[in-house]
């Protein structure tokens, strides 16, 4: 073994242990952030649960898009800004493509960097909102909704990225609107303003809420599927730097016994002579 092929393999492991250093550091800052995030996952989930219950007491009456459903039908796909998370958002815009044709979707809002590759060139893509938050914000959330509404949706559906462990992070489908008309109550109430009006605000505030906690629960996902990611990278390259170390140290012993064969034919020869 020539020691430039020895030379060649040293080489190979120092790189992957420069590479492996990135992996990990990475992965402790994802882990750092996603700590940090889920902290707020559960209230933001109560905060869709305390605006579903709003709508389930309210007599929602009027000919509101988001209430009759007479419109287009929207397809929301909640992706994420940055990669070197598995195949987390490639999974979510796949699954978005699919959607589109079982649901027959008139056009697709998408959100976030990594679905550009995705919706950039498809003809039903309406708008692409790229790098435009760190965390979901409401705010945010109500400037998609209103988008929507100026786009003449009346069936809003979203594809986004479910955490249901730290293991798994699945894209799943969800419809928000439209809502079935409920009967009166036996009990009526007279609302200021006029029920009209109301059903309006709470069905923007409802729609809202649901893309807010949606995105909110697709960037934990998100920030968990890096962390497995890089993880797994950490211990891919613990598996390759051993497995080039044990071929430097054959080829190495290689090497070395090939010298000593050399040197041992050498004296023969010479005590021959």
């Amino acid at each position: 073994m020539s020691r430039g092929k020895l030379l060649q393999i040293k080489r190979r492991v120092q790189s992957t242990e420069s590479l492996k250093k990135i992996t990990k550091a990475m992965e402790m800052v994802a882990t750092a952030r996603v700590k940090k995030i889920e902290r707020k996952l559960g209230s933001v989930r109560e905060f869709l649960n305390e605006a579903k219950r709003l709508i389930e007491n309210i007599e929602l009456e009027g000919n509101h898009p988001f209430l009759t459903g007479n419109g287009k039908r929207g397809l929301v796909v909640l992706s994420t800004d940055m990669g070197l998370c598995g195949a987390f958002p490639t999974e979510i815009a796949r699954y978005a493509l699919h959607v589109i044709e079982k649901e027959n979707i008139d056009f697709v809002y998408a959100i976030g960097a990594k679905t550009i590759p995705f919706f950039k060139k498809n003809e039903k893509t309406k708008r692409i909102y790229d790098r435009v938050y760190e965390i979901p914000t409401f705010d945010f959330a109500q400037t998609v909704m209103l988008d929507l509404l100026n786009d003449g949706v009346g069936s809003v559906f979203v594809v986004y990225g479910k955490f249901k462990n730290r293991l798994i992070q699945k894209p799943e489908l969800v419809k928000i609107v439209p809502l079935e008309k409920k009967k009166l109550k036996e009990s009526r109430y007279e609302y200021e303003p006029n029920v009209e009006e109301l059903t309006d605000s709470a069905l923007k505030f409802f729609v809202s809420a649901s893309i807010y906690s949606l995105a909110y629960e697709t960037k934990v996902s998100e920030l968990y599927a890096r962390q497995n990611a890089m993880r797994n990278a950490t211990e891919n390259a613990d598996e390759v730097i051993k497995n080039l170390t044990l071929e430097y140290n054959k080829e190495r012993q290689a090497s070395i016994t090939q010298e000593l064969i050399e040197i041992v034919s050498g004296a023969q020869a010479l005590q021959e002579e």
